[in-house]
């Protein structure tokens, strides 16, 4: 008898300890869930400062324009300029045997002097046509540069093509060209301004301005991209045509405008909110956003500088920095007399 009036004060003696230690816990627990609410509730005052979101597309540079000679190889008498040289307009590239040619400009010359020696005006007129033709075909005999530039390509013939070619490309502006994709396009314009790197010198940068977004789109893959054109200030030589190179596009910007971090703010089907502390207290507020950026949005409406708002990620660096009111700071306990969820398995019984 005496060993089992021992066993259940034992058991007493236990469960009482598991019963503190659970309400201890539970405190414990609930207060650090209040310190957690009160961290996540810091106010933020209002500021000026400056915005601007960016938009980080990859191309290639490519030249203001580029023209490619198509001629028959076996009219080839010489080929005057070599890959990467730079020539200047009017220069001769190719000379071609021009023997039919000229042949034709005399026997068309000859005509039109007997034309106007006495023939009837339409007459004279056709001849006139006839000789400017025959001289057009002759001075294509001599291909020249139509802008100055550099040769990037000298092809022969091939067993796929009869042809032989010259590319000439004009380098006196550079551009990049770059796909974005369509869910991005709309937020980009000609005239907004971006930063290059171009790949191969990533040690400097350049300014690039928007000069042009194509006007369709294109499926490419799984994804449908729409071209833009960014023009490089300058045509440094050290940029070649084709190099890869990254425009990260200011496509939102503002200066000297009140802004909060984004995540003091609210988007209802009404429009934004920000939650402003008056008298103490946190009270709705709607708000005109202008420019946002991942972390800050500038504020038109409704809010002026110094007021406070809640910043609900507790991460604001406002001019306050202080901790909000909390509306509700009642810390739930265990019910009197209850035991913690879940049980309490006390020692058993032998």
């Amino acid at each position: 008898m005496k060993r089992k009036t021992w066993w259940i004060a034992g058991t007493a003696i236990v469960v009482v300890a598991a019963v503190g230690l659970a309400l201890g816990l539970t405190l414990g627990r609930s207060k650090g869930a209040a310190e957690t609410t009160a961290a996540a509730q810091t106010t933020v005052a209002v500021k000026r400062g400056s915005i601007s979101n960016s938009l980080v597309v990859y191309g290639s540079v490519v030249p203001k324009q580029e023209y490619t000679f198509a001629f028959a190889g076996e009219r080839v008498k010489s080929i005057q300029v070599s890959v990467g040289e730079r020539v200047t307009q009017g220069q001769t590239l190719v000379e071609l045997d021009a023997t039919q040619q000229r042949l034709s400009l005399l026997q068309a010359e000859r005509a039109l002097a007997e034309a106007q020696a006495g023939g009837a005006p339409a007459d004279i007129k056709e001849k006139e046509i006839l000789h400017q033709i025959a001289q057009e075909n002759y001075d294509d005999a001599t291909l020249k540069a139509p802008f100055a530039g550099v040769v990037t390509a000298v092809n022969q013939a091939t067993a796929s093509s009869a042809s032989w070619s010259i590319v000439l490309i004009d380098t006196s502006e550079l551009y990049i060209k770059a796909d974005v994709d369509q869910l991005d396009a709309p937020d980009v314009a000609a005239g907004q301004s971006a930063t290059a790197v171009i790949e191969p010198l990533p040690d400097k940068t350049w300014p690039v301005e928007i000069v042009e977004v194509g006007g369709m789109a294109q499926s490419s893959g799984n994804s449908t991209l729409v071209e833009v054109t960014g023009k490089l200030p300058e045509a440094d030589p050290s940029i070649l045509v084709g190099y890869t190179a990254q425009m990260e596009i200011t496509i939102a910007s503002a200066d000297d405008v009140l802004i909060v971090p984004i995540s003091c703010l609210t988007e209802t089907p009404q429009g934004w909110t920000a939650m402003k502390m008056v008298d103490g207290k946190a009270t709705a507020q709607a708000v005109t956003v202008g420019a946002t950026s991942d972390t800050y949005a500038e504020i038109k409406s409704g809010l002026k500088e110094g007021d406070l708002v809640l910043n609900s990620s507790g991460s604001g660096t406002g001019a306050s920095g202080t901790r909000a009111p909390q509306q509700n700071q009642n810390v739930e306990f265990l019910r009197t007399g209850g035991m913690p969820m879940g049980g309490f398995d006390g020692p058993r019984m032998p």
